[in-house]
């Protein structure tokens, strides 16, 4: 947690900023940052602004950004006055804006609140989007989470033979260690794993006995419990939970969170690398879809957003 200098918010308006602003304080002056308070303003919709007069759209946009900075300037004395804090009020569309402002202005994560939607455990289009297509981490804090973070959970597949997949869970390690040092909670980390092809490996083409089976199946959990443990070898002090479950990652992982109960998951939103720009994965965008938990997400170094 000691690398993030420079503090991106992005406000939603409202009580909903209230928890969230506390916790970006609480880390900006823990690391000496500096935090920049963001609200996208949308654009007015095109039919309606083509038969309103240039001079009431402007008027009406500037009543707009009036009540907008009011907002962010209540909002900053919500902020411990050693921190450094700048606001920015932006027409256009918010994970747009808030991705370039990101790039422009070397921030080097970003924190709001999860938009309230109709399912609770849906997450809003913007921060989909931002967690698809931002370059820093993205940490998304559910709004009534005003607890510290008990139970943290670090969602892990780490592969030795991907050295930019391998350095992506380190980095999720460190990450996810740190806060639970800072928040005194405890962690877990969890990790599933499948025979690929195992459907096919018992039909009538390859045929093979349950015995061959289960013989392959303990080969490739030994693997991944390798893998697992190379990992956490360097944090034996912080005395990790680990579960390691065998099914299809996505479906595994939303059952453990719902079992759990975790308040924040910590995790990598890419599944594949080397691709500048590649969108969220699968896995990820499965799991992210059905959470209602604060997230916190990263992506490999290297990442290119599609949207700069």
């Amino acid at each position: 947690m000691e690398r993030f200098q420079h503090i991106l918010f992005a406000s939603c308006g409202g009580k909903d900023d209230g928890v969230a602003i506390g916790r970006a304080n609480r880390l900006a002056m823990a690391n000496k940052a500096d935090i920049t308070l963001i609200r996208v303003l949308e654009d007015i919709p095109l039919p309606a602004s083509l038969f309103m007069k240039k001079k009431r759209l402007e008027d009406f946009q500037s009543a707009l950004r009036e009540h907008a900075q009011k907002e962010l300037d209540a909002l900053a004395k919500k902020i411990d006055s050693s921190v450094a804090v700048k606001t920015k009020i932006v027409f256009g569309k918010p994970f747009i804006e808030i991705i370039r402002t990101i790039e422009s202005g070397s921030h080097d994560v970003l924190i709001k609140p999860k938009i309230p939607t109709d399912i609770l455990t849906r997450l809003d289009s913007t921060d989909l989007h931002l967690l698809r297509k931002c370059p820093c981490p993205v940490w998304i804090l559910k709004p009534n989470q005003r607890k510290p973070f008990g139970k943290i959970m670090i969602a892990v597949d780490p592969d030795p033979g991907e050295s930019v997949r391998l350095h992506l869970h380190e980095d999720l390690m460190k990450l996810g260690t740190s806060l639970a040092e800072r928040e005194q909670g405890k962690v877990e980390v969890v990790h599933s794993w499948i025979l690929e092809g195992e459907s096919t490996l018992k039909g009538p083409r390859f045929n093979m006995s349950e015995d061959e089976i289960s013989s392959l199946c303990h080969e490739v959990e030994t693997t991944h419990k390798t893998w697992l443990d190379q990992l956490l070898a360097p944090y034996a002090e912080h005395q990790l939970k680990v579960t390691m479950v065998k099914g299809p990652p996505g479906p595994t992982l939303i059952d453990l969170i719902e079992k759990k109960k975790p308040d924040i998951v910590v995790m990598g939103t890419v599944a594949r690398t080397g691709l500048p720009g590649l969108i969220i994965g699968n896995t990820a965008e499965h799991i992210l879809g059905q959470i209602s938990c604060s997230i916190f997400a990263i992506k490999p170094k290297g990442f290119k957003s599609p949207v700069l």
